[in-house]
């Protein structure tokens, strides 16, 4: 577009995550110039960075992450499989324990994109440094707002060399996004310059995991993609994700509650397999080869900060992605979202003159709003959940009806297809009290539970 005088010409990113470059790509078709300031130097190759510790573990591309990441980039998903994504049809290439039993293997509906953090990452990367209008400023980092005399605007961020401690310089900009993640800063960075601070909602299962890669033994995995076992607390609150990605490798995630979760150990880790609610994941990898160490992490609460709620915003700012609302990783929604929310942005921007404040701080919340209802309802039902989500567990009838949703969903292709859109974000959870689906609920299950892992492939859908 054509950019006049009173338009922004210089727009700055805090954070060089997957949310950050996404944002990154929105805004460079609004201003002359992008910067992303990032606290890690980025790697030439795909490779873990130090700053993202997540990386390390299970990653999922949902269907509408990739439909979202498509239209920021198109071709990107193509360009993954063409580096080693794998692809995996769902639910048919999935082994699923669900809360209720082994769930049907049911013609496909929705396709994962089996591939490491730092592949998706690396290939985003990419083609943001290919546009001549983003530049990447490595190693620095954010150490304050830069805002007008009246206080009524950001106008910049201050910044210094990571670890130094003398000389902070000014980076002036006309917009300016914070996409710093967990560890963001700016609810002290406003309250300085008077907005005050956002509430805060958090939601947390007492959820840690580990994970670590491995080399299956050849034909091992040539009948499913994905094995996914759910805890079922209080009786066993273990879980397991084996996921495949590129390079012939397979990531293995293990997720446990309260006082049970998986040590980092070799023979801690393999234990902790051992008792998993099904046998298959521990006769899987028993002879597999480790690819790599094994990785904790255990900061998995769900985390919203309101900051479309306050009463003052200053123009030419925005929060996004983990910084303004991150969600337990284990339901995989994390990039979705951030996909998403530069979708949005962009979308924002052409409505309003490439301009930012109130309207596009909600506009981007509203991203995250079917992710935080499915993993917030999903840890509200654990009894070692605590937090101070502003409404309360939900009443004993919807806990019985979703776990009565789960059960018949296990047997009956259509519940079962109404599940699987709300997990691939294409569809809101309420989609699961649609009459068709609730009347299917209510009859129950017209087939009796499987009991053992459906090993048998069943035919790809036709076409």
């Amino acid at each position: 577009m054509s950019l006049t005088a009173s338009q922004p010409r210089r727009a700055v990113v805090i954070g060089g995550s997957l949310a950050g470059l996404c944002v990154a790509r929105a805004l460079a078709d609004h201003v002359d110039e992008v910067t992303v300031v990032e606290r890690d130097r980025f790697p030439d190759e795909p490779r873990v960075r130090a700053g993202v510790p997540q990386a390390h573990h299970l990653h999922v591309l949902v269907t509408a992450g990739q439909r979202a990441l498509d239209r920021l980039f198109p071709g990107l998903v193509a360009e993954l499989h063409e580096h080693g994504a794998v692809r995996a049809s769902t639910p048919t290439d999935v082994l699923y324990l669900s809360t209720t039993g082994w769930r049907d293997r049911f013609p496909a509906t929705h396709e994962l994109v089996g591939a490491s953090g730092e592949l998706i990452d690396w290939v985003v990367r990419r083609r943001l440094l290919a546009d001549p209008r983003i530049r990447f400023l490595a190693g620095h980092e954010a150490v304050g707002l830069l805002s007008d005399k009246e206080a009524t605007a950001v106008t910049g961020v201050a910044l210094r060399p990571r670890g130094g401690v003398d000389g902070v310089d000014r980076l002036d900009a006309d917009l300016v996004v914070d996409a710093s993640g967990r560890g963001s800063r700016t609810p002290d960075w406003l309250a300085g310059l008077g907005y005050g601070r956002p509430d805060e909602i958090q939601v947390d299962s007492g959820l840690g995991y580990a994970s670590r890669r491995y080399t299956l033994p050849p034909g091992v995995g040539d009948d499913w993609k994905n094995i996914l076992l759910m805890p079922k607390p209080p009786e066993n609150p273990r879980g397991a994700v084996l996921f495949p990605i590129e390079n012939n490798r397979w990531v293995l995630t293990l997720g446990g509650m309260g006082d049970d979760v998986p040590p980092t150990d070799e023979a801690g880790f393999l234990e902790f397999v051992r008792g998993l609610r099904s046998s298959i994941v521990y006769e899987v990898i028993r002879d597999a080869k480790p690819d790599g160490p094994i990785h904790g992490f255990r900061r998995t609460a769900n985390h919203r900060r309101r900051y479309e709620t306050m009463p003052r915003w200053p123009d030419g700012f925005l929060v996004v992605g983990d910084a303004a609302c991150a969600f337990n990783p284990i339901y995989g929604h994390g990039m979705t979202v951030a996909a998403q929310t530069g979708l949005v942005l962009g979308e924002h921007l052409r409505a309003h003159r490439g301009v930012l404040g109130r309207a596009a701080q909600a506009a981007v919340s509203r991203c995250s709003t079917t992710a935080w209802d499915v993993a917030t309802g999903a840890d509200l039902r654990y009894p070692t959940t605590v937090g101070n989500l502003e409404r309360r567990r939900g009443s004993r009838l919807s806990r019985w009806y979703l776990d009565r949703t789960s059960r018949v969903a296990d047997r009956d292709p259509y519940v079962a297809r109404a599940f699987t859109d709300v997990l691939h974000l294409v569809e809101p959870p309420t989609t699961l009290f649609r009459p068709g689906v609730v009347a299917r609920v209510l009859r129950g299950p017209t087939r009796p539970p499987l009991t053992t892992p459906p090993l048998t492939r069943v035919p790809p859908p036709a076409g």
